[in-house]
């Protein structure tokens, strides 16, 4: 009978073969089919945690509305545990007030917040608070942090928006059907309107008022419920429709009858005319004025699908439209996602081939082809398992795949290095095969746990933006790092066994037969000699290295998230306050005329007293003004983009002599701009006095570019103070004033008028003519509780006055934000550097308090959570080693692999001229994984040799190095090599991550190679294990490496003496 033999499992997945590869296969099915189908977008689902209350006080100026309103509603916002107070702002003007409201990032259901919110507001907002007469809302827009995936405008020369809204109503019914669909919205359309203009002479003829036609109207025009008669065996229902059907009706009405029968009709006393309401905002496209639909898409699905199905919609909806009617798509996310993923793709297999290029040079093909292919295999079995897991092909998860990429390939390369050893000391190749893998079992696996630590934290210890862009990093770093654990440990061990026969020693190196490996293994051999002839020199050199590393970081420019790169940018045109329309128009017509010449621009929208809603997760709408337009800009290219940028910065500088165009990019930063000084305090003129310093301070600063406040301009308005005693004495009441007024110069809605499902307001107004300017003002009739009319001008005194543009409030403070641009080539982190000191020596009112905003606040904030995060990462690690070493020398030997990485990692920034921003962090938290790894491996090799083959410390640590060169220098060489694409890609995000990494790799293993087998040297003790008897313990028998040069007699003989002296110490 055979005798069975216990197997490990590395052995038995070797035995058992056909499980091994059939289960390879299976999963690398999975991850085909996941990389063709899984959800894709250009960067991680961002939550935007914003939304805005709006409440309108028709009538009052900025300072009434904040003293009744605006104070109530932020007191009531702030008893919310969830309201992010600090970052909840206020902006008050004329009439209305908006406030965005941030949530704190432990609220997951938004939506449920905004509900439960307005729900508040509609409740017991009202009866807890008192409120003034007239206040409309609030009302929360919770929409505004929805990030739209297309844009498509209609237009239709010389048809009235009437027909283009019903051409739009095929579009956007169409796009219902599509399943992914989520919303649809519509903007830049224009409303009919029905004018019904008085002539206040005819009426003060027939003797009746304003506000009589008012009630008539509103009186006349209503369904009201008219009950129904019961028969004897059915209920019948009464409709009274009193509604009117048209213009018409509307001009019969009558609408006053005198005591003698005398009938007197609308239309006898005013002017009846429907027209589009007067415009306050408009999209237009190539000159044309447009409708638009925004479709957004259902979270977790493809979005470069759901284009598809877009556009196949949009073209068999064309088909039934007009040959006149444009349909044009003028944000078009799918298209941009699928460009920004083919492109990182495209780095990404440049990186594999990259990778497994340098593995074929520098080791012999089989033994090359056996650890390359490992790479493939567990990066398709990691797109499988990410896809089970919901997390999308994005630019972060393609980013982690290539940092990650020379770990992967390493896992492979050290098993096969060792099985190829093993071969050369004359071991069978199944032997070598199961015991290779099984031997290094324990440091790779350590090894692959610190890298997974390293990166870990990041998931859990940043904040905001920063926490839940980077979110799926860990993670696809982890899955594919165990993926190639796994089949490093059950995969390349078999495959060694069939592809590998022989070992290297057949092969004798010399003369010009040496490989490129063997002549750098001859120099650093007597390189590390040399230094351990010159220890105290070797380590002082590592301290300096550290030193100088400081002294780098010191010289490089700060800055947390650069621009995004896209083939779209804004131009904004700014104009002072109480600018209308025309004057906006204008702008935007001479503006599009300068850029419609350039070759590099394919299409231009202007959005023209309002902005483009958010098609980006960090780019707040702005809110509509009339004195605003936006200029949707569309490029051949990111590049174009980037130098079109840079050129009309120049170009429209003083284009407009009393406005400002900025140039806006698309960014990861959330703040309205770089640089922010906030003076806070209750007194508006101490603020605007302190403000006129600190813009002083910004423009005269060099770098900086549109400075402006939050207050924005003061502007004129007019005052009509009712002289209460001569009001009284004619019988003239405030409301009275208002109504009339109201009527006067803009005209009110008083009624609505139905044709099918579209509503049609009917505004009531007076004459032009009595609207033209200040004297026309004082001469309106104002109607008296006595029936008689006196002019505005005998009881109220009508002055003008200036007014502060917008009050705003930051955490329910009045809070003046001075801002400015950094568009002219130095960073914000040096302007505010220049700029603090000048601001900190002012002379400040008392009551008022000077705090910083933009992205100095943002690093600021996100500093401590990266440094907590960088903590945490290096005690995990910690941990993981003291796990495997057992000894605190030893992990602190492995851990100073981290700090003689931060000279290449800072000059990786410097040479090619990158900031220290968010990515180069994570290029850093990478750097850590990779050389925490070689020290591992040197360390680990270091103790067998003197704990199991009696080496002396110091013969140790040298073996350990010359032995441990080949492995450490493959994995360095192709993660180096593996995120060279991303610098040639200059990517203002991704290239840092890539110079920190390249550079800072091939630096830190130089440094490593030769300090940490001197700091095991001369720190390190290896003890042996403490030996307790276990009478019935089974005894495995340790797999040991067999080192070279030394006869078997002689090994055997220096292994007994070493058991040997372990007895006597015992």
């Amino acid at each position: 009978m055979m005798k069975k033999v216990k197997i490990n499992f590395i052995e038995a997945a070797m035995k058992y073969r056909q499980v091994t590869i059939v289960l390879t296969l299976l999963l690398m099915i999975l991850g085909i089919y996941a990389l063709a189908t899984m959800a894709r977008s250009e960067d991680p689902q961002i939550t935007v945690r914003k939304g805005l209350v709006i409440a309108a006080f028709p009538g009052a100026d900025e300072l009434q509305v904040e003293q009744q309103l605006t104070n109530q509603i932020e007191q009531f916002l702030f008893g919310f545990e969830e309201v992010r107070k600090e970052k909840t702002i206020s902006e008050t003007k004329e009439s209305q007030v908006v406030i965005t409201v941030e949530l704190n990032e432990n609220v997951i259901d938004t939506d449920g917040f905004w509900a439960t919110l307005q729900h508040g507001l509609n409740t017991t907002f009202r009866q807890n608070y008192t409120l003034p007469q007239g206040m409309i809302g609030p009302i929360v827009n919770s929409d505004f942090g929805d990030v739209v995936a297309q844009m498509i405008t209609v237009s239709a020369p010389g048809r009235s928006y009437a027909e283009i809204e019903t051409y739009l109503d095929e579009l956007e019914d169409g796009l219902k059907t599509i399943n992914e669909t989520s919303k649809i919205k519509r903007y830049g359309g224009q409303k009919q309107q029905i004018y019904v203009t008085v002539q206040d002479e005819k009426m003060k003829q027939y003797g009746f008022d304003f506000s009589t036609i008012a009630q008539v109207i509103q009186m006349q025009n209503n369904t009201g419920y008219s009950g129904g008669i019961t028969l004897e065996d059915s209920e019948v229902s009464v409709f009274a429709k009193n509604q009117y059907k048209n213009e018409t009706d509307l001009g019969n009405q009558i609408v006053y009858s005198s005591p003698d029968g005398k009938v007197v009709r609308l239309k006898d006393v005013a002017s009846i005319e429907r027209r589009y309401e007067e415009v306050s905002s408009y999209i237009k496209v190539d000159d044309q004025k447009v409708m638009m639909l925004t479709v957004e898409m259902q979270p977790g699905n493809n979005i470069v699908q759901f284009g598809e199905k877009i556009t196949e919609k949009i073209n068999e909806v064309k088909k039934q439209l007009p040959e006149d009617v444009q349909v044009t798509t003028i944000v078009d996310q799918p298209s941009v996602v699928k460009e920004s993923i083919s492109h990182f793709m495209l780095e990404f297999v440049i990186a594999i081939a990259a990778v497994i290029i340098v593995v074929i040079l520098l080791l012999p093909f089989r033994v090359a082809i056996v650890s390359a292919v490992a790479c493939p295999i567990a990066i398709v079995i990691t797109f499988g398992v990410l896809n089970v897991i919901g997390v999308e092909i994005h630019q972060v998860t393609l980013a982690a795949l290539i940092i990650v990429l020379g770990m992967v390939v390493d896992n492979a390369i050290v098993v096969v290095d060792n099985y190829i050893e093993k071969l050369d000391e004359g071991e069978d190749r199944w032997t070598a095969a199961w015991q290779s893998a099984t031997q290094l079992m324990v440091p790779i696996f350590t090894a692959t746990m610190a890298i997974i630590f390293a990166f870990l934290p990041l998931a859990f210890f940043l904040n905001g933006i920063a926490k839940e862009f980077i979110q799926a990093l860990p993670i696809a770093v982890a899955v594919a790092l165990f993926a190639s654990l796994l089949v490093a440990l059950l995969l390349t061990p078999y495959m060694c066994y069939v592809f590998i026969k022989k070992g290297l020693k057949h092969k004798v190196s010399d003369g010009d037969k040496k490989s490129m490996l063997d002549r750098l293994q001859h120099v650093f051999n007597n390189a590390l000699d040399y230094s351990f002839r010159w220890p105290k020199a070797t380590l002082f050199i590592g301290f300096l290295s550290i030193v100088l590393a400081v002294l780098v970081a010191m010289g490089l420019d700060q800055e947390l998230f650069p621009t995004a790169e896209r083939n779209q940018f804004n131009i904004e045109v700014w104009l002072p306050n109480g600018g209308n329309l025309k004057q906006t128009e204008d702008v935007v017509t001479r503006v599009e005329n300068e850029i419609k010449k350039d070759e590099r621009v394919l299409g231009v929208a202007s959005f023209v007293g309002t902005s483009s809603p958010r098609f980006h997760s960090t780019y707040a709408p702005e809110f509509p003004r009339k004195n605003f337009a936006q200029i949707f800009i569309t490029t051949t290219g990111k590049e174009a983009t980037q130098e079109l940028a840079d050129e009309y910065i120049k170009k429209f500088e003083g284009f407009v002599p009393d406005g400002y165009i900025r140039i806006r990019q698309l960014s990861m930063k959330e703040t309205p701009a770089p640089v922010e000084v906030r003076i806070v305090g209750a007194d508006l003129n101490k603020q605007k006095q302190v403000a006129e310093q600190v813009k002083t301070i910004l423009e005269d600063a060099q770098g900086t570019n549109w400075v402006r406040t939050s207050y924005q301009d003061d502007y004129y308005g007019v005052k009509v103070n009712l002289n209460d005693d001569k009001a009284n004495r004619l019988g003239v009441t405030n409301a009275m004033v208002s109504q009339t007024l109201g009527a006067g110069l803009k005209g009110y809605p008083v009624s609505t008028l139905y044709e099918g499902d579209k509503a049609i307001d009917i505004l009531l107004r007076f004459d032009a003519e009595n609207r033209e300017n200040f004297n026309d003002l004082g001469a309106l009739n104002i109607p008296t509780v006595f029936g008689t009319k006196v002019p505005l001008r005998e009881v109220a005194d009508i002055t003008p006055e200036w007014h502060t543009g917008a009050i705003t409030h930051r955490n329910g403070l009045r809070t003046l934000t001075v801002r400015a641009e950094a568009q002219l080539g130095i960073k914000a982190a040096t302007i505010q550097n220049d700029i603090m000191p000048k601001i900190n020596a002012l002379q400040l009112p008392d009551g008022i308090s000077i705090n910083y905003g933009g992205e100095y606040e943002s690093t600021n904030e996100t500093a401590p959570h990266m440094m907590a995060s960088l903590g945490i990462s290096l005690i995990l690690i910690f941990l993981v080693l003291l796990f495997q070493f057992k000894d605190f020398t030893k992990v602190l030997i492995v851990l100073a692999t981290f700090p003689l990485s931060l000279l290449g990692a800072f000059l990786g920034l410097l040479l090619t001229g990158n900031p220290i921003g968010f990515t180069a962090f994570m290029g850093i938290i990478s750097l850590i994984g990779i050389v925490v790894r070689n020290g591992i491996i040197l360390v680990d090799y270091a103790d067998e040799l003197v704990l199991e083959h009696g080496y002396t410390v110091k013969a140790a640590a040298k073996a350990s190095g010359k032995r441990r060169m080949r492995p450490i220098f493959l994995t360095s060489a192709a993660a180096a090599i593996g995120v060279v694409p991303m610098i040639i890609g200059k990517s203002p995000l991704w290239a840092p991550l890539g110079s920190v990494l390249a550079v800072g790799l091939i630096v830190s293993m130089v440094l490593t190679l030769f300090i940490v087998p001197i700091l095991y040297y001369k720190f390190a003790n290896p003890q042996p294990d403490e030996v307790h008897p276990h009478p019935d313990a089974e005894v495995f028998e340790t797999i040991l490496y067999k080192p070279k040069k030394k006869s078997r007699t002689l090994r055997k003989l220096e292994v007994m003496k070493h058991k040997l002296k372990k007895r006597i110490k015992k």
